[in-house]
């Protein structure tokens, strides 16, 4: 009694369906194949070398590191910093944003979209890759990664990172020495129209002021009050603001808007309160005019706002900075005058301020106390030692009071015989008394 060769007919058939897939072109020349001895014993597997693509992708990140690695030693020049942004990051921006304003979307909310599917595409990928034991497939994945990576690093130092070194931004800055008669006069002065704007502005359901314009006639009126800048520090060119469809995710982060110039373009969340849209619109423009320290770009977007002749422009100009003006008076060793003013301010101000606030704490927690970690360091990156503290930087003010070298004791005025104190008002103060000084001539 005969036995069936099993091994045989396994060889045979192995054999078989190999030469059937080659010749059905399912059998690719660089795939490896199981291959069997004449005895039916499997043979071992030779492993090919790296290929030549890894070596190519590490030569092409190497190439890339060299110009952002220059680049990011030189932006700290500061006359450098200053040509490179009027010159070099201007004109990316004007050509760039030229091109990316005929779309009637983002560019930058697309991009965005894009690295996040393609982010999940690469993660299921490697999840893959790594059952399979393909460590080949997973380093050329990788490497190919970090060359898409340094490209953008390379886009975003070449067209935005200089600015933050660049010299102070000229802003009309008052000189004069005001006492507190003359606070007052200039607190009279403001409060007396922001009260006006905030009793006539038409109001919606949330006790928010409506924006009498659409986002495009608004984005277009911040656009022409930036024409008023003519000197040469800001760039020429300003970009057509552009709205985030996907605005509810911004709010869910705490973000109100950014400006991406390698895109060429500024985007505003427009889920958030209509004022706050103002603002940061106004706010992503002085980022688009080459000033990109926040501090100085809050400072710019103050000055747009309150020094405008529209009035709901200046109303919102005045919702944001002129708590900032009031602190003058506390500043004044007038503590009591600061409250009396701050409660003359008129309820319509509160009941909005109330809505904006609860708007903001209804939004995920988590994900803006992400966002704002990674903010802070990117500021931190990029010159700003106190990370998203120096939002505030253009509103710091400080009292000095002088000692006497002889005794130790703080020197006091010879005719009312108080201490001494210098007041150094903040640079948006100083805005308000500029603009003041230029209504009354």
């Amino acid at each position: 009694m005969s036995r069936v060769d099993k091994r045989g007919i396994a060889r045979y058939n192995n054999i078989m369906t190999f030469e059937r897939q080659k010749r059905n072109g399912y059998i690719k020349p660089k795939q490896y194949v199981r291959w069997y001895t004449a005895d039916g014993v499997r043979a071992v597997t030779v492993k090919r070398p790296i290929g030549r693509t890894v070596f190519i992708l590490a030569a092409v990140i190497c190439g890339l590191l060299i110009p952002l690695i220059v680049m990011l030693e030189l932006r700290t020049d500061t006359a450098l910093a200053e040509w490179w942004t009027t010159h070099i990051e201007a004109g990316w921006e004007k050509v760039v944003g030229t091109l990316t304003s005929w779309l009637p979307f983002s560019v930058t909310e697309f991009f965005i979209v894009c690295i996040i599917g393609l982010s999940v595409f690469f993660y299921v990928r490697l999840i893959v890759n790594l059952g399979r034991a393909r460590f080949k497939r997973i380093l050329t994945g990788a490497l190919s990664v970090c060359v898409g990576v340094v490209y953008l690093l390379n886009l975003y130092v070449l067209s935005m990172a200089f600015a933050y070194y660049r010299a102070e931004m000229p802003i009309p800055q008052s000189q004069k020495k005001y006492d507190v008669e003359e606070l007052k006069a200039v607190v009279e002065y403001f409060l007396a129209d922001y009260n006006n704007l905030a009793v006539t502005l038409p109001r919606d359901k949330n006790g928010c002021v409506e924006c009498p314009y659409t986002f495009s006639e608004l984005a277009e009126r911040i656009k022409i009050e930036y024409a008023r800048l003519t000197d040469d520090y800001f760039n020429q060119y300003t970009p057509t603001a552009k709205p985030v469809v996907n605005s509810w995710f911004l709010s869910q982060m705490m973000i109100t808007g950014m400006t991406f110039l390698p895109t060429g373009e500024a985007t505003v969340n427009t889920a958030a309160p209509p004022t706050t849209r103002t603002i940061t619109l106004a706010h992503e423009l002085a980022h688009a005019k080459g000033v990109f320290r926040e501090g100085d770009a809050n400072l710019l977007a103050r000055y747009i706002l309150i020094s405008a002749d529209d009035d709901y422009l200046r109303y919102c100009g005045y919702y944001y900075a002129f708590d900032n003006l009031l602190e003058a008076l506390a500043l004044a060793e007038s503590d009591q005058l600061y409250q009396e003013y701050l409660y003359r301010v008129d309820d319509r101000v509160y009941i909005e301020r109330r809505f904006i606030i609860e708007y903001w704490n209804s939004q995920w927690n988590l994900l803006g106390q992400i966002a704002e970690f990674f903010n802070n360091l990117y500021l931190k990156s990029n010159g700003a030692s106190n990370g998203t503290g120096s939002y505030e930087d253009s509103n710091q003010s400080s009292v000095v009071t002088p000692t006497d070298p002889s005794t130790g004791l703080p020197e006091r005025d010879p005719e009312t015989q108080k201490p001494v104190r210098i007041i150094n008002y903040s640079k948006v103060q100083k805005m308000f008394f500029a603009v003041y000084e230029s209504r009354l001539g």
